[in-house]
């Protein structure tokens, strides 16, 4: 039977329009399957954690990761308090995790003396703790009895004479908020707050104010106490010999238990930005930032912005002036969610990369927290800040709810030789396909006071931040970048930090830090019995 020609036109157009039907209904589907992955996107590069990150995964592998540990027998004499017994731990890298004894937690110097007894008596190996964002095991051994100072904070401030005196546990942030108070300031201190005093003269530590520099220099005296429990007094003049070994001796000499430190007025900064080619900056440096008294901070940022990779610098200078009357109070930062969002969404690609570029270029100078020198907003007058404003970070956008974490690396490169290293940095994370986030640029001056410095010269600090995956192919590819830019670094007379990720080999190490053999021999003198230890010093000091 054929069926009618007006029946066949009306099932067509019965078709075409179930057809249409189908397909906006498609079209919104995907709409709005778009959006809500956009949105989910969104809301994982924003939203801030709920939990601290954990990991399981573990870089490089290990044969035997050994297994969570359990204390058989209670401590009677002395009495140690075990904040955690037998289990893991792990740093900021989240790629350590490793199984230890325990925990000690310290509140008091008898604290320190019973848990160094303690493992004394159950030949534990000792690490001494503050936030564990050294990311090479530096905080930790297998097997080891770690001691968090965290709550061995107490702080007493000597405002005649421009000291402070801090238990080793003590946070900068913690320290900033007192002497912003007083109209004081930190004199030198890392660029993020979040870490402990202890443990940044463990690394010796260098910040943004370009005099000092390093933190090592604006230290007067430490108490100390070694492996034995005995307490020794060392200063510049006093134990130097010992003084020179802690300062950035990671935690191998003994246990730092409070600290002198010179302090300074709190003053007013004119902030402004200037841009310019990366090969233009040493010159710059040395004509209008070098002996520059009116400077009282500076660092300046490569770009990783596709277009202008590595070769635009922002250079960020903050110069004395004149303010009437009293200096802001510190405030808490503002725009977190927008941040981390901007850093996290860079490092998914070029686009990204451009966009937060483009965003700290163009946008931030608007959005930055000033005052006038009547205290009132104009964007027509100078961006004025304070210093304890401008040091007071304490980067809280950097932490996420990401699968991944976030890698830093630091080469020291000497003046002369920026423009060399930056184009051997530019080749090996093109060519590794690196995830490279950011480059700062700090100055660190010679080294005269520390027994293992990074400084053999006036030198830039670049600061490197890497992102991986919880992967083997992510790591593989920093662990060969950061070989690669050791060799570099090495080539243009320059050295490499060393609180990070240990993939450098021993010929490296001695390379950039021929002081190194010597340091390790001193270590077995200060610590005869080898009580102090740490994945760092197995590796290369064993």
């Amino acid at each position: 039977m054929q069926v009618p020609c007006a029946v066949l036109l009306t099932f067509h157009l019965q078709g075409d329009g179930v057809q249409r039907k189908r397909s906006i209904w498609l079209s919104v589907v995907l709409v709005v399957a778009t959006f809500l992955v956009t949105a989910k996107k969104v809301f994982e590069y924003a939203a801030a954690p709920d939990r601290d990150k954990e990991s399981d995964f573990v870089f490089p592998h290990v044969t035997d990761p050994g297994k969570p540990t359990v204390l058989i027998t209670e401590p009677k004499a002395p009495l140690v308090t075990l904040k955690q017994v037998g289990g893991f731990t792990n740093d900021a890298s989240h790629l350590n995790r490793t199984a230890i004894h325990g925990v000690a937690k310290i509140t008091s110097e008898d604290d320190v003396r019973n848990a160094l007894q303690f493992a004394r008596e159950h030949n534990l190996k000792v690490s001494c703790a503050g936030q564990q964002h050294s990311m090479g095991g530096q905080t930790f051994t297998p097997g080891g009895l770690m001691l968090d100072l965290r709550d061995f904070n107490r702080i007493r401030l000597d405002k005649e004479h421009k000291t402070v005196n801090l238990q080793s546990g003590a946070r900068w942030w913690q320290l900033q908020r007192l002497l912003d108070k007083e109209g004081l300031s930190v004199k030198s201190m890392q660029s993020i707050n979040i870490f402990s005093v202890g443990g940044s003269l463990s690394v010796n530590g260098h910040g943004i104010d370009p005099m000092p520099g390093q933190i090592a220099p604006t230290v007067r005296r430490m108490r100390i106490m070694l492996s034995d429990g005995q307490i020794v007094k060392a200063s510049p003049t006093e134990n130097a010999e010992l003084f020179r070994h802690t300062l950035g001796g990671y935690g191998l000499f003994g246990v730092i238990l409070d600290v002198d430190l010179d302090i300074v007025d709190n003053e007013m900064y004119e902030r402004r930005a200037l841009y310019m080619n990366y090969t233009e900056y040493p010159a710059y440096y040395r004509t209008k930032v070098e002996d520059n008294s009116a400077i009282g901070l500076v660092f300046g940022r490569l770009s990783v912005s596709p277009e202008s990779f590595l070769r635009e610098t922002a250079v960020h200078v903050y110069t004395r002036t004149q303010f009437n009357g009293s200096l802001p109070e510190l405030a808490p930062g503002r725009y977190e969610t927008l941040d981390r969002f901007i850093i996290n969404f860079s490092k998914t690609g070029s686009t990204g990369r451009w966009l937060r570029w483009n965003l700290e270029k163009y946008a931030e100078p608007h959005l930055h927290t000033c005052v006038t020198r009547n205290q009132a907003m104009n964007q027509r007058e100078a961006c004025l800040v304070s210093r304890n404003e401008e040091m007071y970070d304490d980067m809280a956008y950097l932490k996420n709810r990401l699968p991944d974490t976030d890698i830093l690396q630091e080469y020291f490169i000497p003046y002369e030789c920026m423009p060399e290293f930056v184009d051997s940095l530019r080749d090996v994370v093109r060519r590794n396909k690196a995830n490279l986030l950011n480059v700062t640029i700090r100055t660190v001056h010679k080294d005269t006071v520390t027994a293992l410095p990074y400084a053999k010269q006036d030198m830039f600090g670049f600061v490197l931040y890497f992102n991986v995956g919880f992967n083997d192919r992510d790591n593989e590819i920093l662990k060969k970048t950061t070989a690669d830019l050791i060799d570099a670094a090495a080539h243009a007379g320059g050295t490499y930090y060393l609180p990070y990720q240990l993939f450098y080999s021993r010929a490296q190490l001695l390379r950039a830090y021929p002081e190194a053999d010597d340091f390790f021999a001193t270590k077995k003198r200060y610590d005869p019995i080898g009580l102090f230890s740490n994945k760092f010093y197995e590796k290369y000091g064993l």
